[in-house]
C-alpha cells in the first residue's frame, strides 16, 4: 500500500513537471502592425478575428497608426472597445485643423470681422521659425492620448513589458537618422511620437530627441518584434506599402519619397504569415471609412485562418483572455489630479493657467479639468505644446505636467471683400496679446472702401477663476456712404443720397454662460450723424439735411453661438436676447430742399427688447434646413422728420447684401420677422443656398406731405426678401454668387459676385 502511494506521488510530480515545462516552452505569438494612416483601422479587424478564433497574442509591436492600435490592445482595450473608439465622431475630430469647437469658449472669441488670414508676428524670429511646423492642431489628440493611456502606463509602472501584453513602438530621430525603439516611459507620449507624420503633426521631444513618425525609417517593425521578444510565430498586418516613383506634378508624392525609407514587409513562411486587408487608398487622416476597413481586416484574417492554424499550435480560450484583461485593467488608478506642474511660462503666466484649470481646492478628476483645459487650448494668448500625467505611488494621485509657451504678442490680420457691387472693402487689424495672472488683448483695425469706412480701437481683460469675468471697451468710427454711382474703391464726387456716421465708445463687462454663450452688460456713449436728402431729386449745388443724435445707452444681453462660420453658416445655432435703454438729444439742421423747419434740440428716450434665433437643424438627405426668427420691440418716438425717423429705426438685415443697401421697407420701431433656409451640400465646402424671409412691422413708418413721419395701420403691410446663392468656402473666405430679391420701392433684384466677408465693425446699438 505504501509503495502504491509513493508511485502515485511520483506520477503526480512528473506530470506537474511536464505541465510546467509546457508553460515555459509554450509557443509564443507576436503581432506586428504596419503604419498606413487611416487605413490602419483594418488592424482592428485583424485583432478581432484573432481573438474570436482563440489565436494567442503574446506580444505586439506597431508603427504610426499601427502603434496606436497596438498600444490600445496592450493597454487592456478589447478589439470591440478599440473599434468603438475609432468609429466615434470624437475620433474623427482629432484630425481636424483646429481644437474641437465644442470646447471653444464663446466669450473669448473675437467679434466677427472681415479677416481672411491671421499672421502671428515675432520680430525676434526669422522667417523659417515663423512658418508653422504642423498643419493640424495637436492639442486635442495629445489630451485624448493622455486620457487613453495614462492609466495603463501607471499600472505597468511605465515599463512596456508589464502592460497587458508586452509592447514596442518605433519613432524616427531625424537628428541621427535612426529608428528609436520605445519600450518604457509615458505610453501616450511614445505613441504620439510614433504617429507624428512630418508637417501634419507637431514633433515631440522624448529624452531630448525630437521624434517623428516611426514609419519614416521602419514602417513594419518585424525586426523589433524578433529582436526584443524572439517569438515562435509572427502574424503581420500590412495596410501600407513603399511609395511609388514621385510625380513631377505632385508635391506631396515628392515630399513622401524624400521623408519615407523603403520597408521590407516580408515574413519567413515557416515562422509567420502576412495579412494584407484590401483597403482603398484614402487621405492619411480621413477616418470616414474606418468601419469598412475594420470589416476588411476581419474578413481577410478569417480567410487566412487555415494558414494561421497551421503555424499556431497553442490556442487560448476567450475566457482566459478576458480574465487576464480585467485583472490588468483593475490595476489602473483612477484619474485624480492633486498637482499641476507648468513649464515654459513665467510665474505670473502660470498663475493664469492654475486659475483657469482649478475651480476648487484639493484634488480634481481629469473629467473635471477637461473643459477648462480646452478653454486654455482655445486661448490665443498661449500655446499648449504637450501635456502628460505622472502617477505617484505614494499619494495615489497624478501630477498633470504641461509644457506651454506664450503666444506671439503681436498678430496681423488681413481681409475684406471683393465685389461686383458697392461692397468692396479692405480690412487690416493689428492685435497685441499679453499674458500675466490675467490676460489682456488690445487691437486696432481699419476698414476702407467706397461704401464703408471704419476704424476701431479696443481691448479686453480676461480674469480666470471659479467664475471667469471679462471686461473691456472699444472706440469706433463707422462711416456708411449709400447710393454711390459706381462700385469701385475710389471715384467721383457725385453727392451721396445718404451718409451715416456712427461714432461711439462702449464699455462692457460679462461672464460666460456655458461654453457657447455669454451674459454681458454694456454702457455706450455715442454721436450719430446723418446727412440725407428727402428725395432722389437733387443736384450738386443742393445741401443735405443733417441730424445729430448725442446719446447714452445701457444694455444687458444674453448670447449663445455655435454657428460653424461667421458668414454663410451651415450648421449650429445662435440666440440673442437683450434689453436696452437709450436717452439722448437730437439736433436737426435743414438743407436746401427741406420743408421741415429747424427745431431746437429735442430729447428722446426709449427702451428696447430684441430677440434673434438662428438655427440649423439636422440634415434631411443632402439638405440642411434652418430657421431664422427676429423680434424687436420698443417705445421709440419719431425724430424731427421722416427720413431721420427712418434712419433711427432698427433695420432687418439677415442677408449679407442687405447690409449694403438702404431698405426703407425693412425698418421699423416694432417688428417681427422670420425666414427659412435650405443648404444643399453639393461637394466639400461647396453649397447651394436658398433663403426666404417675411418682415412684419407692427406699424410702418410713413411720410406725410410736410416730410414728417406718421405711423401706418397696425399690421397693414408686410415685406419679403429672398436669396439664392452658390457658395464655395475657401481657406481664406467664401466665394459667392448670389441673386437677391428685396421688396423695395426701387430696384428689387440684386445680382452679386463676392469674394470675402460683408462684415463690419458693430454699430453703437448692436
Amino acid at each position: 500500500m505504501k509503495s502504491i502511494s509513493i508511485s502515485f506521488l511520483k506520477v503526480i510530480l512528473v506530470l506537474g513537471f511536464v505541465l510546467s515545462l509546457q508553460g515555459i516552452f509554450a509557443q509564443r505569438v507576436a503581432v506586428v502592425l504596419s503604419g498606413g494612416g487611416s487605413r490602419g483601422a483594418a488592424h482592428i479587424g485583424v485583432l478581432k478575428a484573432l481573438e474570436e478564433n482563440n489565436i494567442p497574442i503574446d506580444y505586439i509591436t506597431g508603427t504610426s497608426i499601427g502603434a496606436m492600435i497596438a498600444g490600445l490592445y496592450a493597454s487592456g482595450y478589447s478589439p470591440d472597445e478599440i473599434e468603438v473608439i475609432f468609429t466615434s465622431n470624437e475620433f474623427s475630430l482629432l484630425a481636424s485643423t483646429e481644437v474641437g469647437k465644442r470646447y471653444s469658449y464663446y466669450y473669448k472669441k473675437d467679434l466677427p470681422d472681415a479677416g481672411w488670414i491671421d499672421l502671428n508676428l515675432d520680430f525676434k524670429k526669422n522667417i523659417s521659425t515663423i512658418l508653422p511646423s504642423n498643419m493640424i492642431s495637436t492639442v486635442e489628440l495629445d489630451f485624448n492620448l493622455m486620457k487613453l493611456f495614462s492609466g495603463a502606463s501607471a499600472a505597468a509602472s511605465y515599463n512596456f513589458d508589464d502592460l497587458f501584453i508586452p509592447f514596442r513602438c518605433t519613432a524616427a530621430d531625424i537628428d541621427s537618422n535612426q529608428t528609436i525603439v520605445l519600450q518604457q516611459g509615458d505610453l501616450g507620449k511614445s505613441i504620439r511620437a510614433s504617429l507624428t507624420f512630418p508637417f501634419y503633426l507637431k514633433p515631440i521631444l522624448i529624452d531630448d530627441k525630437l521624434l517623428f513618425d516611426g514609419g519614416m525609417y521602419n514602417n513594419f517593425p518585424l525586426d523589433i518584434a524578433l529582436q526584443d521578444f524572439n517569438p515562435d510565430v509572427i502574424i503581420g498586418s500590412k495596410v501600407a506599402g513603399n511609395f511609388s516613383k514621385p510625380d513631377p506634378d505632385d508635391v506631396m508624392s515628392q515630399i513622401q519619397n524624400m521623408l519615407m525609407s523603403d520597408t521590407d514587409f516580408e515574413i519567413p513562411a515557416d515562422s509567420g504569415i502576412l495579412i494584407e486587408p484590401p483597403v482603398e487608398k484614402v487621405d492619411l487622416l480621413d477616418f470616414s471609412n474606418s468601419q469598412e476597413f475594420i470589416r476588411n481586416g476581419y474578413d481577410e484574417t478569417n480567410n487566412q485562418l487555415e494558414k494561421i492554424r497551421a503555424l499556431v499550435t497553442d490556442f487560448r480560450d476567450a475566457g482566459v483572455v478576458k480574465s487576464s484583461r480585467e485583472k490588468f485593467n483593475s490595476k489602473k488608478p483612477e484619474y485624480l489630479i492633486d498637482s499641476i506642474h507648468i513649464e515654459g511660462l513665467s510665474d505670473r503666466g502660470a498663475q493664469y493657467v492654475y486659475r483657469t484649470l482649478l475651480r476648487k481646492a484639493g484634488e480634481v478628476s481629469l473629467d473635471q479639468i477637461q473643459p477648462h483645459y480646452f478653454n486654455l487650448a482655445t486661448d490665443d494668448k498661449l500655446e499648449i505644446n504637450y501635456s502628460s500625467m505622472l502617477y505617484d505611488t505614494i499619494s495615489g494621485k497624478y501630477t498633470l505636467n504641461m509644457n506651454i509657451k506664450p503666444a506671439d504678442k503681436f498678430s496681423l490680420k488681413f481681409g475684406g471683400n471683393i465685389s461686383t457691387r458697392i461692397a468692396n472693402q479692405a480690412f487690416v487689424e493689428l492685435q497685441y496679446k499679453y499674458l500675466f495672472q490675467d490676460a489682456l488683448r488690445l487691437k486696432a483695425n481699419v476698414y476702407f472702401g467706397r461704401f464703408y469706412t471704419s476704424g476701431m480701437l479696443g481691448g479686453q481683460l480676461d480674469f480666470p477663476g471659479r467664475l471667469p469675468v471679462y471686461l473691456g471697451g472699444r472706440l469706433v468710427y463707422n462711416h456708411f456712404d449709400y447710393f454711390k454711382s459706381n462700385s469701385h474703391f475710389f471715384g467721383d464726387v457725385t453727392p451721396s443720397f445718404l451718409i451715416q456716421d456712427d461714432n461711439y465708445f462702449k464699455a462692457f463687462v460679462g461672464i460666460p454662460a456655458t461654453k457657447s454663450g455669454k451674459l454681458e452688460a454694456s454702457a455706450t456713449l455715442a454721436v450719430l450723424e446723418d446727412e440725407y436728402y428727402q428725395s432722389n431729386l437733387y443736384s450738386r449745388e443742393d445741401t443735405a439735411d443733417q441730424t445729430q443724435f448725442q446719446c447714452f445707452s445701457g444694455s444687458l444681453g444674453w448670447e449663445l453661438n455655435s454657428l460653424n462660420r461667421k458668414q454663410y453658416a451651415s450648421s449650429g445655432a445662435s440666440f440673442h436676447l437683450s434689453a436696452s435703454y437709450v436717452t439722448g438729444t437730437e439736433k436737426f439742421t435743414s438743407g436746401s430742399l427741406s420743408n421741415v423747419i429747424e427745431d431746437p434740440e429735442q430729447n428722446h428716450q426709449w427702451g428696447t427688447i430684441r430677440m434673434i434665433w438662428d438655427n440649423y437643424f439636422e440634415k434631411l438627405g443632402p439638405v440642411q434646413f434652418g430657421f431664422y426668427g427676429e423680434l424687436y420691440l420698443s417705445n421709440q418716438e419719431f425724430f424731427s422728420n421722416y427720413t431721420a425717423s427712418l434712419l433711427a429705426a432698427k433695420a432687418f438685415e439677415p442677408l449679407p447684401e442687405s447690409k449694403t443697401i438702404f431698405l426703407s421697407h425693412f425698418r421699423a420701431y416694432n417688428y417681427g420677422a422670420a425666414g427659412l433656409k435650405a443648404v444643399v451640400h453639393l461637394a466639400k465646402n461647396f453649397d447651394l443656398r436658398a433663403e426666404g424671409y417675411i418682415f412684419q412691422p407692427y406699424q410702418e413708418i410713413l411720410e406725410s406731405e410736410d416730410q414728417t413721419a406718421y405711423f401706418g395701420e397696425e399690421f397693414a403691410k408686410r415685406y419679403f426678401m429672398a436669396s439664392g446663392a452658390l457658395v464655395y468656402t475657401t481657406f481664406l473666405g467664401p466665394l459667392s454668387f448670389s441673386v437677391n430679391y428685396f421688396d423695395n420701392p426701387e430696384e428689387k433684384v440684386f445680382v452679386a459676385l463676392n469674394f470675402g466677408y460683408i462684415i463690419f465693425n458693430k454699430r453703437a446699438f448692436e
